[in-house]
């Protein structure tokens, strides 16, 4: 079978999973976006969106520093083929599926000022690792959403599924929002998933991982990451569209990432200046510009999770569940720093500027290794009248085929936790 086979293949294939909903996502898409960057409501955003699509299929890349992209075109084209005959779909829908968050992040961004006070914020998601806990490997991570009324029906019955007996340690161990307002356009738009083309050594050696990413660097992000080879030598990613840095391990191998900010030097200061020409743009100050103060707030967030990390992570024998758990659920210090959110505003004092805030919506740290593997988890479960997570008691969640220790019971007839049910139980 070639390429362009392959490609008409996998085009058939997510056009029979996205199912009947295209057109109403890309409408209620096209409004967001409105909603969000109102200098574009006097573009025809379907003619550009369609126009990027193929400005992305013929924008040849340099073979000589991106070899493994040599040939991709026709699988390209072949997916939109696929895709089209499955579907049914004309040429704007086609485009939406393949290109429309890289039309938003890269196009739309880099031209045209977001008002995200209007809509639902970025989330403000944490993820932690522990390669060396003193159970095994040991992750912590927070999902911060505004509170939709999509969540209800999920949030009720939420817990993550018990940790399987055989639980490879995944490559990627946590993915956060991050993003620069007025970010740069990388200059070759060509479809590329570089994580679809990392050499295998990459997943044995997190030094070749970082040197192949750095090379595609403009082809994917923005978003914060942890990433771990297969000796569990992990490192903390943040990238912008074209720019990225890597943060090593402070302590037994520790690392940890959360959401809207940027840590390393450069990208900061690249955001920063980003900032200002947000504030000049909307003919704001640092007082009243939201993308400025929510920044603020998430940097003062993220030096906090570093330090808790940190902390955790040089525990005498290694971090626990507990510790782990701990961190995500910090509420010790006021907001904007505190990890664990419950719809604090970031600008209290001008009312009405924020139409929807950020709530913890869950919580969980796992021992994902060995013969301890469990989670402790909770979650938001009445979202329409909601109250902190942290006044919810965690749940234990048992890996497959793990017995219930001493130590545990004890936790939870101290009714520190309790035990989860099969019931219920759905994956995160």
């Amino acid at each position: 079978m070639d390429r362009r086979e392959q490609g008409r293949v996998r085009g058939r294939l997510a056009a029979s999973q996205r199912g009947t909903t295209l057109r109403r996502e890309m409408n209620a898409a096209f409004r967001w976006l409105a909603d969000l960057y109102p200098t574009t409501r006097c573009l025809d955003i379907p003619a550009l969106l369609r126009a990027y699509d193929r400005e992305r299929l013929a924008c040849e890349p340099d073979y000589h520093h991106f070899p493994e992209l040599r040939g991709l075109i026709d699988r390209h084209i072949g997916e939109r083929e696929g895709f089209r005959a499955e579907s049914g779909a004309d040429e704007t829908a086609v485009a939406f599926h393949f290109s429309w968050d890289y039309f938003v992040g890269r196009r739309i961004n880099a031209g045209h000022a977001a008002y995200w006070e209007t809509l639902p914020l970025q989330k403000q998601c944490t993820n932690i690792f522990f390669p060396e806990g003193a159970e095994g490997v040991t992750i912590a991570d927070n999902r911060d959403v505004s509170m939709l009324a999509v969540l209800r029906k999920k949030m009720m019955t939420w817990h993550p599924a018990p940790v399987p007996a055989r639980h490879p340690v995944a490559f990627r161990q946590g993915i956060v929002s991050n993003g620069v307002p007025l970010d740069e356009e990388p200059v070759c738009s060509f479809p590329c998933n570089p994580f679809e083309l990392m050499p295998p050594e990459a997943y044995a050696d997190i030094r070749v991982a970082i040197e192949f990413m750095s090379r595609y660097r403009e082809f994917w992000g923005p978003y914060n990451m942890i990433w771990c080879d297969r000796k569990r030598r992990a490192v903390a990613v943040e990238k912008t569209n074209c720019r990225v840095a890597f943060r090593f391990p402070m302590a037994a191998g520790a690392v940890c990432v959360t959401a809207c900010a940027y840590l390393d030097q450069e990208l900061d200061a690249f955001k920063q200046k980003c900032l200002r020409k947000v504030m000049k743009a909307k003919r704001e100050s640092q007082r009243n510009n939201m993308d400025w103060q929510f920044d603020q707030g998430s940097r003062l967030r993220y030096q906090r999770l570093m330090d808790l990390t940190h902390r955790e992570a040089a525990r005498p024998g290694g971090a626990t569940l507990w510790g782990a758990f701990d961190i995500v659920a910090d509420e010790a210090v006021p907001f904007p720093a505190r990890i664990c959110l419950a719809g604090q505003k970031v600008m209290p004092d001008q009312p009405g500027r924020e139409q929807h805030v950020n709530w913890t919506v869950s919580q969980h740290a796992g021992v994902i290794t060995g013969p301890r593997r469990r989670w402790l988890c909770r979650a938001i479960r009445d979202t329409a009248h909601p109250r902190a997570v942290t006044s919810w008691k965690p749940r234990l969640v048992l890996g497959e085929g793990v017995r219930m220790r001493r130590e545990w019971q004890a936790d939870i007839s101290a009714e520190r936790c309790e035990l989860a049910g099969k019931e219920g139980i759905s994956q995160s």
